[in-house]
């Protein structure tokens, strides 16, 4: 049934879309191209490829970081397609906007002349302007199965709590956040020992194909929207620093499953005597049976530690005494981490996952 902005069926071969995003390794340009559908711009907050210069050699850099003990680059994920170049070679104009709702860009968009706005993870919120600017309005792939995880990083907060299925949520945007009508839904399992990084890339992925079966079906005046229902709506807050600290308290599954909802781009953060340790590895210790109380270190390795948990153990496989890094924090561990027995701070459970009703 036909609603809202798309009450007016219609037979559209060529949808002119204008795309929000700042998605670099994302393949809805080719996808909806392949459907016939043309992209006039392509809009981020900022225009920056984001990619490391030719600033000498790997192994000099690696040298480099070695002598003086630099961190190591931010992990990422190995990407599936090149957004930036695809948009280069297919000459489509890429405009740098800080702001949507400013009143200059908005006379941009309507002289494009633009049928329909998609967005996908675009860090601004959309005011009634430039949502009512395109024929047909402006559509949102949000990444978790609205009404549920509504907010700016449910990955992170889906992963944490612990959830065995995610999804992808397409929707009609309107100056409510993450609440316009649902136009469709993709449920995705979450792997168990899948990080936020692995499943942000397959939602970006499986939006683009849900996001351009949405364009056509608007194209063809063949798309259902369905309300969503608010009293199963929960809302999550953009992530604070009390939100990446480890509770000791709390089980080894919960501890890891934080420290999944951060890599492989963010350690989780931990304190002990009031250093403040990074932890970037670690592993559920099997069939050991608990003699310590929680964050208690029970046994210490080189590089490694076994810490009691509110249930279980966890096997710290990688970790950094701040501000050190490289042979430095390795030698350092020696020093100054206190011996067996020892107890990490205990912290206060973080506020940040309860969810709101809004």
């Amino acid at each position: 049934m036909l609603a809202g902005p798309f009450q007016h069926p219609t037979n559209l071969s060529t949808m002119r879309l204008l795309v929000l995003s700042h998605i670099a390794d994302w393949d809805f340009g080719p996808q909806v191209k392949a459907c016939g559908h043309e992209i006039v711009a392509w809009v981020r907050p900022t225009w920056e490829r984001g990619q490391r210069g030719s600033d000498g050699s790997p192994t000099i850099r690696r040298i480099a970081r070695t002598i003086f003990a630099l961190p190591e680059p931010i992990r990422a994920i190995q990407p599936k397609f090149d957004t930036w170049t695809w948009l280069e070679k297919e000459k489509i104009p890429r405009i740098p906007c800080p702001n949507v709702n400013a009143p200059r860009f908005i006379e941009y968009v309507k002289g494009l002349n633009i049928d329909l706005i998609v967005v996908c993870v675009f860090p601004q919120i959309l005011k009634a302007a430039i949502l009512h600017t395109p024929r047909f309005g402006v559509i949102n792939c949000h990444p978790s199965l609205l009404p549920q995880y509504a907010g700016p990083q449910p990955p992170f907060w889906m992963i944490k709590n612990g959830e065995s299925i995610a999804g992808i949520t397409v929707h009609v945007m309107t100056e409510g956040i993450d609440a316009g009508d649902i136009v469709a839904r993709q449920e995705l399992t979450v792997g168990e020992t899948e990080n936020v990084g692995q499943l942000s890339q397959r939602q970006h992925h499986a939006a683009a194909t849900l996001l351009t079966e949405s364009v056509n079906a608007i194209a063809r005046g063949r798309i259902e929207l369905t309300p969503q229902t608010i009293a199963e709506r929960s809302y999550f807050g953009k992530k604070k620093t009390a939100d990446t600290m480890v509770d000791w308290t709390e089980s080894a599954r919960h501890i890891l499953n934080l420290l999944r909802a951060l890599q492989p781009y963010e350690p989780a953060i931990a304190s002990l005597n009031g250093r403040t340790i990074k932890i970037y590895e670690a592993q559920m210790q099997e069939g050991s049976a608990e003699t310590g109380s929680p964050g208690q270190i029970m046994a210490k390795q080189p590089g490694k530690l076994l810490v009691q948990t509110g249930r279980g153990y966890l096997e710290i496989l990688a970790y950094e005494i701040v501000p050190f890094h490289g042979w430095i924090n390795r030698t350092l561990q020696q020093i100054l981490l206190p011996s067996v027995g020892s107890h990490f701070d205990l912290t206060q459970p973080a506020t940040g996952p309860t969810p709101k009703v809004v």
